[in-house]
């Protein structure tokens, strides 16, 4: 009978961690720390394959036969230089290959973090990059995109030679520095366990007395969670846990009781200060910024739900675009900043390479990824047209799959894409459809849940007014001039704001009169329609430097990006029946009108999810548990500011003319017929006379010199259709 095989003790591995006075920065670790027990941490961009590396093999020397084990130390085989036996001078020797000792080893490489860049002096250099050496049983203990912080030994390698004489003997003089690691550790995430980071007395009486029962209390102060908010089977997906220190959950609540209920109005006007007015474009940036509930049903094969808010900015040249998305950048917990013209698929998302050190391939993780749990900020989107199928998985998916060199992984990418766009043409055709200016497939337009449009549109008093605003700092008496200009601006913008307001409650009171309008079925009175008394969100954004706002200071850069850490990390509302009432008859609303072909934009269920995701992140601003009807009626105005523009066919009540560029001969052929066709299902007649032609080109403001000959032009290309003395659109 066979022997039996004794099964080998199991093997326990201890690894140092938290080591005092150990972290160092990533430019620290050069010649004079080798040999110290130092930690870094940064983000994981390049994981290596695991491969076994030689310890320990036995040789036997071909003279007398005489076994001697030897070790690798560094890792590098070698054969011994001669034998142990007394008296022999043999010097070949063959190694036992099953006597070989192996462990498992993997490279690694992490880059220097964002914010630890962002808060140096120089920030336009390029970040810093640490190599770790893993092996065993802590390979696989990162994935790219991951934060970690790395506890090991700094050692040198000699740099391996791959050229001719001159350049192998350069290299024999040549090291690279590495670390040797013996422990990692992950960022944590808000539903792992753990030991909760310890709070002053002070702190934490003051995080009882300010703040909500959020999870991040429980977890805090070590109370039971009954699940997520009671809701049974689902829980939050947070990417990062951020590292609130005492003061900054002072600050925090603080800033909650200081300016509650305007904590949206207060943020919205930190966002890029220097740029002048978007309030709303700035709003919905900053709700990407927060973004909404990312949640996990478990029981349906763990499909997530994703919670990012993907915004694009499309406009005319010179509106800040670019200074707005640098702005969100530095603002998110974890942010990118890329630029269209120079990135590629690659680098937006992940790829395999090949690895100098071992001479395999490894995973290298592009912007989407070192993004996770963040934003990533896409400037000249309309500069990359090639590269935008690669963003389609990572946008809706929130991950990004890699099938290359025999490797296959799917890696985490659950960030928010906040991208601008300039038009195709220059400026911005208003007779053209967003896909026809910048020229973005369908597929990828509908995974922005906003898309503002930004006109530059002349205006003798407001440019008079931002001409002074932008020359105030420069010269003497520059803060003074500063406050004077941008108090003018605001004045002014309150005043233009105040028409657009009333115009608006004209419309919604007119609709709510006049019943549904066409092809909108019945009961599409909104519930947003009937409250006359609620002040709209433009109103609430609104600065008053002359009354209360007359002390009002941005706040800092560090501060808001921990407000929105927390409140992305620690806070998860739900949506409550009004709320979801409000959402449903809006987004009812939506389709009613596509169907009857008002809009140019498809309405698919996508953009309901976009009002939920909304709805939460603008609960998350006030850190509330419970999404409330004005935090649905504001998603709303958010997201029919967003679609003012990109709908055509007088779609939001503001006629059929619009801003921005004058259109050609094209496109007003096509303002043209789109209009008879809405001025038929006005008046349920399909037939108009020539005086009625008439009108409706002067209502379009197509500024035709002779309106009978266009309208004969059309009658030839076969537009609109002559009967009698009667006309009618072919598509109509």
């Amino acid at each position: 009978a066979a022997a039996a095989r004794v099964a080998a003790p199991p093997r326990v591995d201890v690894h140092l961690v938290n080591v005092p006075d150990s972290h160092i920065s990533f430019g620290e670790l050069r010649s004079r720390n080798v040999g110290r027990l130092v930690s870094v941490r940064g983000t994981v961009t390049r994981v290596s394959p695991i491969k076994p590396l030689v310890v320990a093999l036995r040789f036997a020397c071909e003279k007398c036969e005489m076994m001697q084990t030897l070790r690798f130390a560094d890792g590098r085989y070698r054969e011994p230089e001669a034998c142990v036996m007394q008296g022999c001078r043999g010097r070949k020797f063959a190694p036992d290959h099953d006597s070989v000792k192996c462990v498992d080893s993997q490279r690694v490489r992490i880059q220097e973090l964002a914010a630890e860049l962002a808060a140096g002096d120089d920030d336009a250099r390029a970040p810093r990059f640490a190599e770790l050496e893993l092996q065993g049983s802590l390979c696989d203990a990162c994935e790219p995109g991951e934060v970690v912080t790395a506890l090991g030994v700094v050692e040198t390698a000699q740099v391996e030679s791959s050229g001719g004489a001159m350049q192998r003997q350069r290299d024999a003089r040549m090291y690279d520095i590495y670390l040797n690691v013996v422990s990692v550790v992950r960022k944590r995430g808000a539903g792992e366990g753990g030991a909760a980071p310890g709070l002053s007395a002070a702190a934490a009486a003051a995080f009882r007395r300010g703040l909500p029962d959020l999870d991040a209390e429980d977890a805090h102060f070590g109370r039971a969670n009954a699940g997520w908010l009671g809701v049974p089977g689902f829980e939050p997906d947070v990417a990062d846990a951020p590292e609130m220190s005492p003061s900054d959950l002072e600050f925090i609540v603080r800033f909650t009781e200081e300016c509650a209920g305007e904590q949206f109005k207060h943020l919205v006007h930190s966002l890029c200060p220097t740029i002048y007015g978007q309030d709303m474009v700035k709003a919905g940036m900053l709700l990407s910024l927060f973004g909404g509930v990312r949640k996990k049903l478990r029981g349906s094969g763990d499909v997530p739900v994703r919670g990012s808010i993907h915004c694009l900015v499309v406009g005319d040249p010179g509106l800040g675009k670019s200074q707005l998305l640098k702005a969100a950048s530095g603002l998110a917990p974890r942010g990118m900043y890329v630029s269209g013209r120079s990135v590629s698929k690659a680098g937006l998302t992940a790829t395999v390479v090949r690895d100098a050190a071992t001479g395999g391939y490894a995973f290298e993780a592009g912007a989407m990824v070192l993004s996770d749990g963040g934003v990533c900020c896409v400037d000249e989107f309309d500069k990359m047209p090639n590269e935008h199928a690669a963003l389609l998985e990572a946008m809706e998916q929130q991950s990004v799959s890699v099938a290359k060199a025999g490797l296959t992984a799917t890696l985490p990418a659950r960030a928010a894409v906040l991208a601008a766009a300039n038009p195709a043409r220059g400026v911005y055709d208003r007779s053209r459809t967003v896909h026809e200016n910048i020229k973005m497939s369908p597929a990828l337009l509908s995974r922005f849940d906003l898309c503002f449009i930004l006109l530059d549109v002349p205006d003798e008093e407001r440019d008079d007014k931002l001409s002074r605003h932008v020359l105030a700092p420069h010269g003497t008496g520059a803060a003074p001039r500063l406050t004077e200009a941008r108090q003018e601006l605001l004045a002014h913008r309150a005043h233009a704001d105040s028409d657009d307001d009333d115009d608006d409650d004209d419309e919604r009171r007119r609709r709510t009169r006049s019943g549904p309008g066409p092809g909108a079925g019945p009961g599409s009175e909104k519930p947003f329609d009937r409250d006359f008394n609620r002040v709209s969100l433009k109103r609430q954004l609104r600065l008053d430097l002359h009354g209360a706002d007359a002390e009002f200071a941005p706040l800092p850069r560090g501060l808001m990006r921990k407000y929105v850490a927390y409140a992305a990390a620690y806070c998860h509302p739900r949506l409550t029946p009004p709320a979801a009432e409000v959402l449903q008859e809006y987004y009812l609303e939506l389709r009613a009108r596509s169907a009857a072909g008002a809009d140019v934009t498809p309405i698919t269920p996508r953009q309901l999810e976009s009002l939920c995701r909304l709805a939460e992140a603008r609960a998350k601003v006030e850190l509330r548990e419970t999404v409330t009807r004005s935090d649905a009626c504001d998603a709303v105005e958010i997201m029919r500011e967003s679609l003012r523009e990109v709908m055509s066919g007088n779609a939001l009540g503001k006629g059929f003319s619009g801003r921005g560029g004058k259109p050609n001969k094209r496109g007003k052929a096509k303002l043209f017929v789109d209009g008879m066709n809405a001025r038929a299902r006005e008046k349920q007649s399909a037939y108009f006379t020539t005086g009625e032609l008439h009108a409706l080109a002067d209502d379009l403001r197509l500024e035709l010199k002779d309106v009978d000959g266009f309208i004969e032009s059309l009658n030839v290309a076969g537009e609109i259709l002559k009967s009698g003395r009667l006309y009618k659109s072919a598509s109509s």
